[in-house]
């Protein structure tokens, strides 16, 4: 066994401030300053023994922003021969309790760091959607529940227009297939696709009512979104929708309430001022869907919107009998 490494490590533990602060940081990673005020010395000093502990490879450092927290870390180095003492000294400082001193410092010192914290969710409460949408965008967490669905799937998002979904879907799904009537629609989704350099995505150009541009059990998953109000005959794109699925299938779909807001209508182009859920389940039924389930979405008729007040929504899934 070499002797050096040995020497090493009992010089740097012989000083007994060392193993306090170890001690400490083998309970709660901490910042410099939050050191200083559980050993209440000076920031030289402090600093002086974590730069002789890290350099014998007895604490880990994990940077945060401009701070970094400092911690414990007792894994023997290979082949240095002393994993029995590195062991030895976890086990004991496991065991043994901080001095009621530097446990009541540590606790306060916690307690700030949490109140500070929790002053920081106050003081941005009001901004604190704005600001997660401006890093993340509006929809990662919706994005999350994409991975309870099978990876594995083929799913077509019909009436893709510029390809919204697409790119969350290509991320989680092994095949996504968009599929719209106009060119000029699918043109932006095009560029919205290349722009995630995904390579499972195919844009399809076809009409939704009538025969699908999919083969027959070609999905697992059909998503039909504010779409079927725009269709003149919505019973035969159910009937293609069907044919497409593959048995055992899914069709998850959005759709407007019924409203009487001509100026809506008119503006957002819609062949019915939405449809009714009870005709919408009635449809799918005569398509060969099964298990069919609705929900309706929290209302809010957005008074403040110059084509308010806008039309309600609800949703269905059904699986092909």
């Amino acid at each position: 066994m070499e002797t050096a490494p040995l020497s090493s490590l009992f010089r740097t533990l012989g000083d007994s401030l060392r193993l306090r602060l170890l001690h400490i940081l083998s309970v709660e990673e901490l910042t410099v300053s939050e050191i200083v005020r559980v050993l209440e010395l000076p920031q030289s000093t402090v600093s002086r023994h974590l730069k002789a502990l890290r350099e014998r490879g007895l604490l880990a450092d994990r940077p945060v922003g401009s701070a970094t927290f400092y911690r414990a870390s007792l894994a023997a180095e290979l082949g240095n021969g002393d994993t029995l003492l590195r062991d030895t000294l976890a086990a004991m400082l496991r065991e043994t309790p901080l001095p009621p001193a530097d446990r009541a410092r540590l606790e306060q010192v916690l307690a700030l760091r949490e109140a500070e914290g929790g002053e920081f969710f106050d003081r941005m409460a009001h901004l604190w959607d704005a600001l997660r949408e401006a890093c993340f965008g509006p929809t990662f967490h919706l994005e999350a529940f994409l991975h309870l669905l099978p990876a594995p799937w083929r799913v077509a998002d019909l009436g893709t227009g510029t390809g919204y979904l697409l790119p969350a879907l290509g991320r989680r799904f092994r095949k996504v297939i968009g599929v719209d009537r106009s060119a000029s629609m699918l043109e932006l989704a095009g560029r919205r696709v290349a722009a995630t350099g995904l390579t499972n995505i195919e844009l399809r150009v076809g009409e939704l009512e009538g025969r699908l541009p999919l083969r027959a059990g070609e999905i697992d998953l059909a998503v039909a979104m504010i779409l079927l109000h725009h269709l003149h005959d919505v019973a035969a794109a159910l009937r293609s929708i069907h044919r497409a699925l593959k048995p055992g299938g899914r069709l998850l779909l959005v759709e407007i309430l019924p409203h009487e807001n001509e100026a809506f209508r008119a503006r957002m182009a819609d062949r019915r001022p939405g449809i009714d859920p009870d005709q919408m389940r009635r449809w799918l039924t005569e398509a060969g869907m099964r298990e069919i389930e609705r929900w309706d979405y929290p209302f809010d008729a957005h008074p403040e919107h110059e084509l308010a007040p806008l039309p309600g929504l609800y949703g269905m899934t059904a699986v092909k009998g």
